[in-house]
């Protein structure tokens, strides 16, 4: 009864509900059928995907920017101009004029430090290095070679060398305890050997002609004297100043040429950059064609003579292929002039170092190919093409390369980077390109031979290097996940 009553009173409830609280919408038959999201082929998507990955889009811009500056910074709107106006050369020393206007010899900017305006108030990039010298090299310097200074460069002859520089002492009969500045001239504190007691005098007057540490070129550091006697002094050596050319800067500094490294490093980057997609290239062109040959005929004598031949040529090592190319250049050069008069020795080298790299490059190429084309070839697509009349060309290039173009993009992205690091090893190892000619391994290669004196020549085309190499490998990376149907 209960139920019943509770029934009634909602049926009650209800009838009195007003028809006012509702709204008639208008519908369409299926549209909650219809997809909301707009519909993307592969490479939208994996676009889409690649995008979501913060580190490859990172490596991304920052290859972007170093092929900017690679562009820009060597010819037109970041390059250094000579006296006329022309963009520094980076096979050629640099045309400067001084305060005066008169032509800057070439060895007054050679092998100079790097310099960068404003950022030298910090302390960096100043032209200033760090020199351990003897106290002779300090304030005789290099004396005339002439009879007469031979004669009195000997130890008898002390008193008539400094009578005739005109120095206060003999460098060898004091040593330098510290030097101070005083109304805007500095001055040298010495403990005289002989008379065992402490003079101050002015620093110019210790310093001779010949010195090229003129008192406003160098601060002290420090000064040892070892067991022997032998005095060595730590100084902070203002190249620019030591060279009189204040009125110049050189971001990156200068080689032993008085080539600007700035410029070189740059035109480096392209060269080996440039190196790299053309050797990668030529193995996946080779590769591909290859590898997609030997799987589609996979199990058949073709395929067996076909990888055969890989086995034994990707037995032989590649340095040894390339000490082959270099041992037989005359011979190259010979033929390649024979072909293109204007070739130099240069482009011969370049054309060389190519050609060797992508001799044993495309091996691993054709063997990956073909593991891809045996997996494909037997799916049920490539057995409708054939039984519609696809030709064995056009399943080849029309049904089973387009399957393994994503895995293909990620190993080119791939090889770059290598490919990069093999051109610094043989440039290393005195097989790559040759001076003046520029890439970041000739760089890495001379600033390792001055990393005593220079280690700047050495750190900024290696930091770059490395930079170029970790973003490609970031790229990589990202298009490896991007194109992965299984990582979606």
């Amino acid at each position: 009864m209960e139920n019943k009553e509770k029934t009634s009173v909602l049926e009650t409830e209800n009838r009195n509900i007003s028809t006012d609280l509702f709204v008639l919408t208008d519908s369409q038959s299926g549209e909650m059928e219809k997809i909301a999201t707009k519909s993307l082929n592969f490479w939208q998507d994996a676009w889409r995907r690649l995008r979501q990955n913060k580190m490859a889009m990172l490596g991304m811009w920052l290859i972007i920017i170093l092929i900017i500056i690679a562009v820009l910074a060597p010819s037109s709107l970041m390059a250094f101009k000579n006296s006329d106006g022309s963009p520094f050369r980076y096979d050629a020393a640099p045309e400067l004029l001084d305060e005066d206007g008169n032509e800057i010899n070439k060895a007054d900017i050679a092998f100079l430090p790097p310099r960068i305006p404003y950022v030298e108030k910090l302390g960096i990039f100043n032209g200033v290095v760090t020199l351990e010298r003897g106290s002779w090299d300090i304030f005789i310097g290099d004396l005339p070679k002439t009879d007469e200074f031979k004669d009195l460069k000997k130890p008898q002859n002390r008193k008539k060398l400094v009578e005739t520089l005109g120095i206060a002492y003999h460098p060898f009969e004091v040593n330098v305890r510290a030097i101070t500045k005083k109304d805007g001239e500095k001055y040298v504190t010495l403990w005289v050997l002989k008379d065992k007691k402490e003079v101050e005098l002015p620093l110019k007057e210790m310093i001779s002609q010949y010195s090229r540490y003129q008192p406003d070129t160098f601060e002290l550091v420090k000064s040892v004297v070892d067991d022997k006697g032998v005095e060595m002094l730590t100084i902070h050596a203002n190249e620019y100043a030591i060279k009189n050319v204040n009125n110049l800067y050189f971001w990156f500094g200068t080689d032993r040429l008085a080539l600007d490294i700035w410029t070189r490093l740059w035109v480096g980057v392209r060269i080996s950059l440039l190196i790299a997609l053309v050797s990668m290239v030529i193995d996946f062109l080779l590769g591909i064609i290859y590898g997609t040959v030997a799987g589609f005929y996979g199990g058949t004598a073709v395929d067996n003579v076909m990888m055969r031949f890989v086995e034994i040529w990707g037995s032989i090592p590649a340095l040894v292929l390339m000490i082959i190319m270099i041992s037989i250049e005359k011979k190259i050069s010979i033929f390649l002039t024979g072909l293109f008069p204007k070739l130099d020795y240069q482009g011969i080298r370049f054309i060389i170092l190519i050609f060797t790299m992508s001799l044993s490059g495309w091996i691993g190429v054709a063997r990956i190919v073909r593991a891809q084309i045996l997996k494909l070839r037997d799916q049920e697509f490539i057995l409708a093409s054939r039984t519609l009349g696809a030709s064995k060309a056009r399943l080849m290039a029309k049904h089973l390369f387009p399957n393994i173009i994503g895995q293909l993009t990620v190993m080119a992205t791939f090889s770059v980077p290598g490919a990069i690091f093999y051109e610094a090893f043989l440039t290393f190892i005195g097989l790559g390109l040759p001076i003046p000619m520029s890439s970041l391994g000739v760089l890495v290669h001379e600033g390792y031979k001055a990393i005593q004196s220079r280690p700047t020549m050495l750190l900024i085309p290696a930091f770059v290097m490395s930079i170029l190499m970790l973003s490609i490998n970031l790229l990589a990376n990202g298009l490896r996940d991007a194109l992965d149907p299984r990582m979606r």
